[in-house]
C-alpha cells in the first residue's frame, strides 16, 4: 500500500469511529431480536436405543436400571401404546423422515433390499429429514452412533454420499455405518472420513458417543449468538453385540438367578402396580422353542442368567454416560429447555435363537451354537472376546406382557417405550399417556414443539408431505381429543394394522434367526382386542370376521398407498443379492482392483473372498526389509481374514467364528525393492460354516515361498461390524502380527482380487 493510499483509509477509519454512535442507532434491530430468539430456541435430543423392548426400562417396570432414562421420564411423558416397525432400518428411516417406512423405499433392511420401491433402500429426496429441517430452521444438526438404512453399495469411500447423515441434514456425524458395532474396538467414522478408534484405557463407544454430545454443547460458548443443537444419538446399545464393562456386570451378578418367567411375573406386577398395564393382563404365551425355566439344567441356567446380567450391564452402562450428557446440560443451565425424546427402533430381539450366541454372526451364517459351545466363553461374554447375543427366553421376557419380539408384527416386535420430556414449556411430570403413537410421529411432533415448519423444498426438491401426526396437543394437556386412526406394519410377510384399540396379524416368519424362508404368504388373520388383552392371547378371528374382514381393507388400502406390496419373503431378498452379485461378478469379470490403500468397505460392497476361491495380487516396495502390517484384512479378531508381511516375511491368517486363528507363512523375507506379491487361497467346493481343505500359496513374483493345505471353517459373512481394508486393519484385527488402525509400513502399489 503506497502512503498516499494510506492516508485516505485512515481519514476513513476516523470517520468510522467519530460517527460510531450515530452509525449505531442506525443499525436494524432485526439481528438482535434474531440472536433472541436463536438463544431461546430449544435444544433437542433423540435418543434412539437399539433393540430395547417394551419391558427392559425400569420406567416401563422393567429390571434393568436406568436411572437417568428414569429422570427424563419424571419430567415428562411415557408413552405406553407407542409402536414402531418391527427392525431398524425400517424404524430409522420412518422417525429421521416422519414418513412410513415403505413410503420413503425401507421396508425392511436395508441389507436386505429388494427391487421394489417399498424396499430397495434408496430414500427419496422429497422425504427430507428430521436434521434438515431443524438445519434450515438455524439449528446446528449432530448425528452420532449408528447409520443403518443406508445401500450397502454405498458403503465405500467412494460415495456416493447423498444417503449418509452429512447428505441428509446432518452438519456433523461421529459413529458406524450398518447394523451394529464392536464396542469396545469399532470402525468409525467421523463425517464420511474414516478414524482411528480412540486409544483410551478401557475405551468403550457409548462413553466417546456421550463425550462427542457434550463437546457439541460445549463449542457453543465460542461465540453469543451460537445456534442452539439437535442431536440425534443412536447407540449401537442394545443391539448385539452386548458389551459392557466389568464393573457393570459385576453389579448384575445373579440378579437374574430367577430366570425369564419369573422375570415375566415380576415385570408384569410392576407394570399393572404403575399404570402402564391394565389390571387383569395376561402374559403373552411362550413362543415354541422357549423352554420353561424350572425344566432347565444348573449348568444351562447359569449361563443364560449371565446373558443377562451382561445385557442389563450394557444397557445401564449406556443409561450412565447417557446421564453425563444431563448433568452438562443442568450445569449449563440449559437441560429445562431442552425437549427430549427417548424411543427403541424395535422390540427386544430374539436373534440369539434358543441359547443365545457367543458371536452374532453366527447366525447371519445359519449356524446356531449350542449351549455347550456358549458355554465355554461364558466367563468373557461381554468382553472384547465376544460378539454376544442372550436367549431367545430373554427376549420374550424384555417384552413382556406382548407376544413375540423384533422381526415379528405381534407387539413384542413393534410396541416400545417412548418418553418425550420439555420442562421449560411441557407441564406434565412423570405422567402416563395411553394414546396410540408411532415412530413416524416423532419428526413432527419434535418440529411442532420446537416451533420448526416443514421446508417446502430441501436441496430444491419439493417435499412432500409427512405421514406421521403431531403428538403436541395431549402432550400439553392430557384431555385433548384424539381421532380415529389406523398404522400398518409389514416385514417380509408378517403383517399387521393397529386400529383403535384392535389388531390384525400374521404369524409368517416366527424365527428371525432364519434368512432363508420362501414359503407362500398365505398365512389368516388373527385378531386381538389388544386394549383389554395387551399380551393377544386370546384370538378372536374365528368369532369377529366382520372385524377381520373391516381391517384387513384398511391394511389393504396402506398397502397400496404406501409401497407395501408386493410383499415377499427374506429369502427372496437373498436371492435378489445373489442375482444381483451374479451381474456383478460378470461385469467386472471376477476382478476387485485398488489402486491405493482405502478402508471402510462395508459388507456390502467388498470382494466376495469368503465365499469363493480367489487370488490377490499386491504390488509391494519394501526398502529397510523389517516393513510390516496388513495388506488386506477383512473382519477382526471374532472371525476374518488377512494377507501381511511380519518383518519383511509375507503370511496369511484366517479366523473362525469361534476366534481359532489359522496362519499359513512364508519361511523367508521378501528382498528389499519392488516385488509383486500373490497369494492365492484354493477351495474344491467352498463349504461354509463346515470343515474344508484350503490350499494357501504365497508367491513372490514366480517364486512359491509356501504352499500349505490346512483344515478351515470359513462363513459366508463376517459380519457387519468390521470392515474390508487394503493396508491398515480397522477395528479388531484379524492376526496378532500387527496393530489395528496402524498402516502397513511399506510402499503398497495397486491391491487386486481376482475371484475365481
Amino acid at each position: 500500500m503506497t502512503r498516499r493510499a494510506y492516508k485516505p483509509l485512515l481519514a476513513s477509519v476516523a470517520v468510522i469511529f467519530s460517527n460510531a454512535p450515530a452509525i449505531a442507532q442506525a443499525v436494524p434491530e432485526a439481528p438482535v431480536a434474531q440472536t433472541q430468539q436463536t438463544q431461546l430456541k430449544p435444544h433437542v435430543i433423540v435418543w434412539m436405543l437399539d433393540d430395547i423392548g417394551f419391558a427392559q426400562l425400569s420406567c416401563f417396570g422393567g429390571l434393568v436400571r436406568t436411572p437417568n432414562i428414569d429422570r427424563v421420564a419424571n419430567r415428562g411423558v411415557r408413552y405406553t401404546n407407542y409402536r414402531t416397525a418391527p427392525i431398524c432400518s425400517a424404524s430409522r428411516a420412518a422417525l429421521l423422515t416422519g414418513r412410513n417406512p415403505h413410503s420413503v423405499h425401507v421396508g425392511g433392511h436395508a441389507g436386505a433390499p429388494l427391487p421394489y420401491p417399498g424396499y430397495d433402500a434408496h430414500l427419496p429426496a422429497s422425504a427430507g429429514t428430521i436434521a434438515a429441517n431443524m438445519k434450515a430452521a438455524g439449528y446446528q444438526t449432530v448425528a452420532l452412533g449408528k447409520w443403518d438404512h443406508l445401500p450397502g453399495a454405498d458403503m465405500t469411500q467412494a460415495g456416493p454420499f447423498n444417503l449418509w447423515p452429512t447428505g441428509q441434514g446432518f452438519d456433523k456425524f461421529y459413529g458406524f455405518i450398518g447394523a451394529d458395532a464392536d464396542n469396545w474396538q469399532p470402525v468409525l467414522l467421523d463425517g464420511t472420513s474414516p478414524v482411528a478408534t480412540p486409544a483410551a484405557p478401557g475405551y468403550h463407544l457409548n462413553d466417546d458417543l456421550a463425550d462427542r454430545a457434550i463437546a457439541a454443547f460445549d463449542a457453543r460458548s465460542a461465540r453469543r449468538d451460537a445456534a442452539p443443537v439437535f442431536i440425534y444419538l443412536a447407540t449401537g446399545t442394545a443391539h448385539a453385540p452386548h458389551h459392557a464393562p466389568q464393573a457393570w456386570i459385576d453389579r448384575y451378578k445373579g440378579q437374574f438367578d430367577m430366570g425369564w418367567d419369573k422375570a415375566r411375573d415380576v415385570v408384569l406386577k410392576q407394570q399393572i402396580a404403575m399404570g402402564i398395564m391394565p389390571k387383569g393382563t395376561r402374559l403373552a404365551p411362550r413362543p415354541e422353542g422357549m423352554p420353561a425355566w424350572e425344566t432347565l439344567s444348573p449348568d444351562d441356567k447359569k449361563l443364560y442368567a449371565r446373558q443377562m446380567e451382561v445385557f442389563a450391564a450394557a444397557v445401564s452402562h449406556a443409561d450412565e454416560q447417557f446421564g453425563r450428557i444431563l448433568d452438562a446440560l443442568e450445569a449449563k443451565g440449559e437441560l429445562d429447555n431442552t425437549i427430549i425424546a427417548i424411543t427403541s427402533d424395535n422390540g427386544a430381539s430374539a436373534e440369539g435363537a434358543y441359547h443365545g450366541t457367543h458371536n452374532e454372526t453366527l447366525f447371519m451364517n445359519g449356524y446356531y451354537p449350542s449351549a455347550q459351545e456358549n458355554r465355554t466363553f461364558a466367563d468373557r461374554w461381554g468382553g472384547p472376546e465376544t460378539q454376544p447375543h442372550y436367549a431367545l427366553g430373554w427376549a420374550v421376557a424384555g417384552n413382556t406382557p406382548l407376544r413375540n419380539y423384533k422381526q415379528t408384527t405381534h407387539d413384542g416386535g413393534i410396541r416400545v417405550p417412548l418418553i418425550v420430556s420439555w420442562p421449560k414449556a411441557v407441564a406434565a411430570r412423570g405422567e402416563l399417556r395411553s394414546e396410540f403413537a408411532y415412530v413416524a410421529d416423532v419428526m413432527p411432533t419434535v418440529l411442532d414443539l420446537a416451533g420448526v415448519p416443514l421446508a417446502p423444498t430441501i436441496n430444491n426438491v419439493a417435499q412432500v408431505p409427512m405421514e406421521g401426526v403431531s403428538l403436541k396437543p395431549r402432550l400439553l394437556a392430557r384431555d385433548a381429543t384424539t381421532t380415529s386412526r389406523a398404522q400398518y406394519f409389514e416385514m417380509y410377510g408378517n403383517k399387521g394394522l393397529w386400529h383403535d384399540g384392535w389388531t390384525i396379524v400374521t404369524s409368517h416368519r416366527l424365527d428371525p434367526w432364519r434368512m432363508d424362508q420362501m414359503s407362500p404368504i398365505t398365512e389368516p388373520w388373527e385378531l386381538y382386542h389388544t386394549d383389554i388383552d395387551p399380551g393377544q392371547t386370546i384370538n378372536l378371528a374365528a368369532k369377529r370376521p366382520d372385524k377381520v374382514g373391516e381391517l384387513a381393507a384398511l391394511f389393504e388400502e396402506q398397502a397400496r398407498l404406501y409401497n407395501v406390496n408386493p410383499i415377499s419373503n427374506f429369502g427372496d431378498s437373498r436371492a435378489f443379492g445373489a442375482k444381483a452379485f451374479q451381474a456383478e461378478m460378470a461385469a467386472r469379470k471376477g476382478l476387485w482392483s485398488f489402486d491405493r490403500p482405502m478402508t471402510n468397505i462395508g459388507y456390502g460392497a467388498a470382494p466376495p473372498i469368503a465365499i469363493r476361491p480367489f487370488d490377490m495380487k499386491a504390488q509391494i516396495e519394501l526398502t529397510s526389509g523389517d516393513e510390516s502390517g496388513p495388506i488386506f484384512a477383512f473382519g477382526g479378531s471374532s472371525g476374518g481374514m488377512a494377507a501381511y508381511l511380519l518383518n519383511g516375511v509375507p503370511g496369511f491368517a484366517f479366523r473362525d467364528l469361534s476366534g481359532k486363528l489359522t496362519t499359513v507363512q512364508a519361511a523367508a523375507a521378501l528382498p528389499n525393492g519392488t516385488s509383486d506379491l500373490t497369494l492365492r487361497v484354493e477351495r474344491a467346493a467352498p463349504k461354509p460354516m463346515s470343515a474344508e481343505t484350503v490350499t494357501v500359496t504365497i508367491m513372490a513374483g514366480d517364486q512359491v515361498l509356501v504352499r500349505r493345505d490346512v483344515q478351515a471353517v470359513i462363513p459366508a459373512a463376517y459380519g457387519v461390524a468390521e470392515t474390508f481394508d487394503i493396508g491398515l486393519d480397522r477395528g479388531s484385527t484379524v492376526s496378532p502380527t500387527y496393530a489395528p488402525d496402524k498402516p502397513f509400513s511399506g510402499r503398497l502399489g495397486k491391491v487386486s482380487f481376482q475371484i475365481r
